[in-house]
């Protein structure tokens, strides 16, 4: 990589920073700790030009954006390319400022100041003081911002989103500086979290105002388009296939899914219903106070046979730590909590397992443990842990140097494809055989996956009701109502949540073409390494350095 280039990169990646200060803290840049976005008008057009100017500076260098000799700083060139024209291609075209609230939620969350052990407690709670009275004066811009009609489920899911951070910041916070030992720090921390929570209430209330305006009965239009959704797809993850085959190929794995999970079923018990095979596997779970020493136990478990199946490499003896959910994010059954790819001081990686609620009843927690039995909890470590994210940070952080932009620029669909790939990949090796149960609860998971694709493109290019795909993940993932609405809520806000099987896909295309190029010196470890090497970069991009001939696109 030339230094006209490095130099480049690294001025717009400070500028990203800038204009993006929560994104700089979180990845472990702490010269940005207490600081929110300013989102005005005045400021996105600067911000505008200033992508634009990068775009042609790029472009101008030697070679060009995607030109160049070398197949790994050509993926970079790229990848920084990609990034950019994907932040542009949101702030002039998506305008989530304008239409979609629950795109800026995630800049209120303070608790990784609270969470993360990187510097004295007192200096972390400055921090977050620091963000949190910022946040009167930046509802008020995204008020403003809010200029288009806004549908029924984007607002309900809004309101529900704004006041749950303010009970965080009231309630899960309350206790965040008890051992600080600075009065004067804790009593800031404490008049600003009360400051914002308040602030958070009356946006709450102008968004509970527009919802009192739509008519009885009328869901509103949230679908951003079958032009917009292509052009999503083509910045954000570098894929230009038409929507058709998009679907098409959808369809096909899913209505795949469906008969293997039949067949599974059927070898389980013979004539009895899908359902109730699923209750019986249910039924088998851990103690709820033997719930997180069980899982330390399972981890190792799964850990030992990456190795003893020559599955992967583990670049580092690390461990995650198996924890209870912090009670600020007990929405999730579980959760992987990487350190930023930039971040030195507090590097442990948290596991976090969430636990049946002491106020519960026993009816309440056996509910709750059904879906932390045996098979789900497996496939759900496999998905955060080994050979998941856990195992994909681990790479990014002791593998190969990375490239800045490789570290910055990521792609939702390699993240979360990954990890959905590696369900189904370990089903297919050793560390699976005969376990009949767990094929099972690997299929449920990919069906929720097949029908997040299929409404989220349903729902923003074919005129597919919010209703309709509630029925959707009924019908075809086997939910019960209520955590089939939240599935499909999910994508009236969220239409890239196609990614985790659009990306489980493209990795499988990818390594079925790898195999074939490599014949006998293929093996499932080495492709596995070498995939992990880049970071996270649009699997597109990737193929161009992975494979001798690319083909016919990644899917």
């Amino acid at each position: 990589m030339n230094g006209a280039f490095e130099s480049l990169a690294q001025r717009l990646v400070k500028e990203h920073w800038d204009f993006y200060p929560t994104a700089g803290s979180r990845i472990g840049r702490h010269e940005y700790d207490g600081q929110l976005p300013d989102l005005s008008p005045h400021r996105i057009t600067r911000r505008v030009e200033e992508l634009r100017r990068g775009l042609a500076q790029l472009s101008g260098l030697s070679g060009g954006s995607g030109n160049g000799s070398d197949p790994e700083d050509r993926l970079t060139r790229r990848l920084l390319d990609l990034f950019l024209r994907r932040e542009l291609f949101n702030l002039e075209e998506m305008r989530p400022l304008e239409n979609n609230p629950m795109r800026q939620v995630g800049y209120l969350n303070v608790g990784g100041y609270v969470k993360r052990d990187y510097a004295p407690l007192v200096d972390r709670l400055r921090a977050a003081t620091q963000a949190m009275e910022q946040i009167p004066d930046f509802l008020q811009v995204i008020d403003a911002a809010l200029t288009a009609e806004l549908s029924r489920p984007v607002l309900e899911m809004s309101i529900e989103s704004y006041r749950g951070m303010a009970r965080f910041y009231r309630v899960d916070l309350d206790q965040s500086g008890s051992d600080v030992g600075d009065a004067e720090t804790l009593a800031g921390f404490d008049q600003a979290r009360e400051r914002a929570a308040k602030a958070l209430d009356a946006f709450a209330v102008k968004l509970e105002e527009r919802l009192g305006r739509l008519p009885e009965g009328v869901e509103g239009d949230f679908a951003i388009g079958s032009q917009l959704y292509s052009d999503m797809l083509a910045y954000g993850e570098g894929v230009n296939v038409p929507l058709r085959d998009i679907i098409a190929l959808g369809q096909a794995n899913m209505e795949r899914n469906l008969e293997r999970l039949a067949e599974a079923t059927e070898a389980i018990g013979p004539g009895r219903s899908i359902r109730d095979i699923v209750g019986e596997i249910g039924r088998n779970h851990p103690d709820a106070d033997a719930l997180i020493p069980e899982t330390r136990a399972m981890l190792e478990d799964i850990r030992q046979s990456l190795l003893d199946h020559d599955i992967i490499s583990l670049p580092s003896e690390d461990r995650c730590q198996v924890i209870e959910t912090p009670t600020y994010m007990r929405y999730a059954f579980a959760a992987m909590d990487s350190p930023g790819s930039l971040e030195t001081q507090a590097t442990e990686s948290y596991y976090y397992v969430t636990p049946v609620e002491e106020t519960w009843t026993a009816t309440q927690a056996e509910e709750w443990l059904t879906n932390f039995n045996y098979d789900t909890l497996r496939i759900i470590s496999i998905h955060e842990v080994y050979p998941g994210h856990f195992v994909h940070h681990l790479h990014s952080s002791y593998g190969k140097p990375l490239p800045l932009v490789n570290r910055v620029a990521s792609s939702y669909a390699f993240t979360e494809g990954w990890a959905h790939y590696t369900e189904e990949m370990m089903l297919e090796t050793e560390y699976a055989r005969g376990q009949a149960a767990l094929q099972v609860t690997q299929l449920l998971e990919a069906l929720v996956r097949n029908c997040r694709y299929l409404c989220a493109l349903g729902m923003h290019t074919q005129g597919m009701t919010l209703e309709e795909a509630t029925q959707f993940f009924i019908d075809n993932a086997y939910m019960e109502e209520l955590p089939a609405r939240r599935e499909a809520l999910r994508g009236t806000f969220d239409p890239g949540y196609l990614n985790y099987t659009l990306g489980k896909l493209m990795i499988l295309k990818l390594r079925d073409d790898y195999r074939r190029e490599k014949g006998a010196a293929y093996s499932l470890r080495g492709f596995h390494d070498e995939l992990l090497s880049y970071g996270a970069p649009p699997l597109p991009l990737l193929r161009e350095v992975m494979l001798a001939d690319p083909g016919d696109g990644p899917l």
